[in-house]
């Protein structure tokens, strides 16, 4: 009785330092709908999102026209407005990073503590955050596209060639296929008017 005892406290013993010792994983953590207009899909499921829903990790969201949709994050808020479709790619308390394949999006960044990222794919660039606010457009058909910034600054990498370019406050880039430079340019009012709706987001 006694040995068998023993033995069943080593193997408890055991079981507690592997589980101790094991590599620590970052913790995957679901995205909040804390504003909805309109109508808004989990595109796998054909779920209809409501306020307060979760949406995971790799789950893709589609919106209806003239919807506006809010996902918040530990590491920032993601505004979706209509005929937009969005993937989480990525989303846990180090990283985020949202592939956008059609429509308009609205990013407002957290504090991001070193270590911490905010990514923004589209078919073709990576959008870096670097606690920023800032709009973006993907038109999924001929890959064109627009970005702009309201506060603080985001790094555009293209993924053909790996050229980088700093987008800051003020500022826009419009991405085209047939253009090789990426050539920032003062932002248009009308961008920095449409950014204004960012103050509403938690």
């Amino acid at each position: 009785m006694g040995v068998t005892m023993i033995r069943l406290l080593i193997v408890f013993l055991v079981l507690i330092f592997c589980n101790v010792c094991k590599p620590k994983t970052a913790e995957s953590s679901d995205a909040v709908v804390t504003f909805l207009k309109g109508k808004a899909f989990v595109m796998e499921t054909g779920k209809e999102l409501s306020p307060y829903a979760n949406v995971t990790e790799k789950q893709s969201v589609q919106t209806e026209s003239e919807t506006v949709l809010d996902l918040t994050s530990k590491l920032g808020s993601f505004r979706l407005l209509g005929g937009s479709t969005a993937t989480i790619a990525i989303l846990n308390a180090e990283s985020a990073s949202f592939q956008v394949s059609e429509g308009n999006v609205l990013i407002k960044a957290g504090n991001l503590a070193k270590g911490q990222s905010l990514l923004v794919h589209t078919p073709t660039v990576v959008a870096a955050v670097r606690g920023t606010q800032f709009w973006g457009r993907v038109n999924g058909k001929d890959e064109s596209g627009t970005f702009a910034v309201r506060e603080g600054a985001v790094e555009i990498t293209r993924k053909s060639d790996n050229v980088k370019v700093l987008i800051e406050a003020g500022q826009a880039l419009d991405l085209k296929p047939d253009h090789k430079d990426l050539k920032i340019r003062t932002a248009a009012k009308e961008e920095l008017a449409a950014m204004e709706q960012i103050d509403q987001m938690k």
